[in-house]
């Protein structure tokens, strides 16, 4: 992939979006080619390394920047590999696949070891959302990036299932894993349609309206943005990963944790277990769905005071 020009405009942005000042692309370690961004590089209250979650792409990234922008921080985000218009891992396209979660810490290394991620100045915030929370808790834990304080937005520290649920994916790991098929999607659900294609009524993400369909037509007019179910090794990497930060004592840094009322895409209970154990602090949003970040206006209003004060307090 050729390097993006310099100023490059985001042409597809959310209600309310940021235009990124520059997107680039950045290569791992192991080769693989990244696309990332930066909003508001000349910020000096501070900056942000932003873990997007699954499926995202850095077009989503663009309203939580602008909050940010307004509040004097720069912010920097990278497509994680398998996503996005960072290189795929597996065909078809649309599988969602990861064979270690350690693999995304290779992804962040490209984008914090980038001159434009290098050269933002003030202290420097990380926030993971969802998958990204555990990319986020996985990286500080393991000193794989420093960062003055941590806010988590519905933090993937145990997939939501019922027991018998859990059982069935536990044992098709396990199957997948000796048979050599941890690439193919799970024996169960409609898994090659990108979410945001079904009805808004109930969806799990938001009750933004304007926003969730902005994000399927965003999936319709880039097509290779498109990112559907998970793979079995996702949900075996993913599931490790959680166990790895259950095991885990306190973080050592200030840290804010918040989750909607009506979060139905990630374990609440372990996210109040895993606060309490790492000395977050927690947030409830009532009313609230997995996107915290961009629900409707007033659930998101609350989510920025939340934030806002956790910054106050910390003098940042």
């Amino acid at each position: 992939m050729a390097e993006a020009e310099a100023g490059a405009p985001a042409t597809d942005l959310p209600p309310g979006g940021l235009a990124w000042d520059r997107v680039f692309r950045c290569e791992a370690a192991d080769g693989k080619r990244l696309r990332a961004a930066v909003w508001n590089a000349d910020g000096t209250r501070g900056h942000v390394i932003f873990f997007t979650g699954r499926t995202e792409f850095l077009e989503k990234v663009a309203l939580p920047a602008a909050e940010f922008a307004r509040r004097g921080f720069a912010v920097a985000s990278v497509d994680w590999r398998g996503q996005g218009l960072s290189d795929r891992l597996v065909q078809p396209r649309l599988k969602g696949h990861i064979g270690d979660f350690l693999q995304y810490h290779q992804d962040l290394a490209a984008l914090i070891g980038r001159p434009e991620v290098m050269g933002l100045r003030g202290p420097r915030l990380v926030l993971g959302h969802s998958m990204g929370g555990a990319i986020a808790l996985g990286a500080l834990l393991r000193k794989r990036i420093e960062a003055r304080a941590l806010i988590l937005s519905a933090p993937l520290m145990g997939i939501r299932q019922s027991r018998q649920m859990r059982w069935a994916a536990a044992l098709t790991v396990q199957l997948a894993r000796l048979t050599r098929r941890l690439e193919r999607w799970p024996p169960f659900g409609t898994m090659n349609v990108p979410y945001v294609f079904s009805d808004f009524e109930d969806n799990v993400l938001t009750s933004d309206r304007e926003v969730y369909e902005w994000m399927a037509d965003a999936l319709r007019r880039q097509p290779d943005l498109q990112l559907a179910m998970p793979t079995i090794g996702w949900v075996g990497a993913a599931n490790e990963e959680c166990r790895f930060i259950a095991r885990a004592g306190l973080l050592g840094l200030p840290a804010l944790c918040l989750v909607g009322g009506h979060e139905r895409v990630v374990d609440t209970d372990a996210i109040r277990h895993g606060a309490a154990r790492l000395g977050a602090e927690l947030v409830e949003i009532a009313g609230a769905r997995h996107e915290l970040l961009i629900e409707r206006p007033e659930l998101r209003a609350r989510a920025w005071t939340a934030i806002d004060a956790f910054l106050d307090r910390n003098g940042l």
